[in-house]
């Protein structure tokens, strides 16, 4: 790889989306108006968002031996991923997430890790091997914790900027974790998950006082908001109709890897990303439809 390349450490799923009249309550009963099954994880989204836009890309991560982990390894090469750090395991089912998409595009998931939560050692091998080509690495909080821990430390001692998009949201995430990152995305709602406030900007701030040097918080329609030491700066986006918002969090982070990996200012790989992600909502789901560079200029 060359130095502008980047690598994602994460998870990869089997979509199984389900097209409902509006999202389920609790204990209702619907029929689907539609069922699809698409390649997904965060992990493997972002690296499809990234390789989409050119950029050089390795993906790191587990999948079973079964048809869906065939299904995910074929949709990346077709997107220009490279996946040889994605280890087959045997006697282990490739990652699910159930996902209901109501007419607005709004959705929730529901996710079974299967070999995604089998990532160990044999991942940082390969991330060890990829670091010198890198100028970034993506993580997220769908394969084990300690592995990720792990990999943000080796990352950073390697020089390689770290980018961690903090879900699924949990509070008390590791202070070794947090140190090591240099950009910290996560959603409103994750924001205030781990930060235990409610406005943005507090919990943005709350954030940086946990030892990350930049927080970049994504907030759907309104755009992003971009916090360090020295203050904040809003980036917003017109408004778009939304066909889909699946994975919508994914290509920013992509786009923001890719950027970033191209040399471009944090605040304009920002603004660079917010325009990916605001073309995505307006597209079908699924890698076939992600921004490609000719789409964003």
């Amino acid at each position: 790889m060359s130095r502008s390349a980047v690598v994602v450490l994460g998870s990869l799923n089997l979509d199984i989306l389900l097209r409902v009249p509006h999202l389920p309550r609790a204990g209702e009963t619907m029929h689907s108006l539609g069922l699809e099954h698409m390649p997904g994880g965060k992990g493997a989204n972002q690296a499809a968002a990234c390789a989409a836009l050119g950029v050089p890309t390795h993906l790191i991560g587990a999948v079973g031996t079964d048809e869906a982990g065939d299904r995910l390894l074929g949709a990346l090469r077709d997107r220009g991923v490279t996946s040889s750090g994605v280890r087959r395991l045997p006697a282990t089912v490739t990652g699910q997430a159930y996902i209901h998409i109501a007419p607005d595009g709004e959705n929730t998931i529901t996710l079974h890790g299967g070999a995604n939560q089998e990532l160990a050692d044999a991942e940082l091998t390969a991330l060890d091997a990829a670091l010198p080509g890198a100028s970034a690495l993506l993580l997220q909080l769908e394969v084990p914790l300690a592995v990720t821990v792990e990999a943000a430390r080796r990352a950073r001692a390697a020089g390689v900027t770290v980018i961690l998009d903090p879900a699924p949201a949990a509070p008390h995430l590791p202070r070794e974790l947090l140190e090591a990152v240099d950009i910290l995305t996560p959603n409103e709602h994750e924001a205030r998950t781990l930060s235990g406030e409610l406005d943005t900007s507090a919990a943005a701030r709350a954030l940086l006082a946990l030892g990350v040097r930049y927080v970049v918080v994504k907030r759907g329609a309104q755009g992003a908001l971009l916090l360090d030491a020295a203050g904040e700066q809003a980036f917003t986006t017109p408004p778009v109709q939304a066909v889909s918002t699946v994975a919508a969090g994914d290509t920013f982070n992509g786009a923001l890897a890719a950027a970033l990996a191209e040399g471009k200012r944090l605040p304009d790989a920002v603004a660079f990303a917010v325009r990916a992600a605001s073309l995505r909502v307006t597209r079908p789901a699924g890698y076939g439809h992600l921004p490609e560079r000719s789409d964003l200029g």
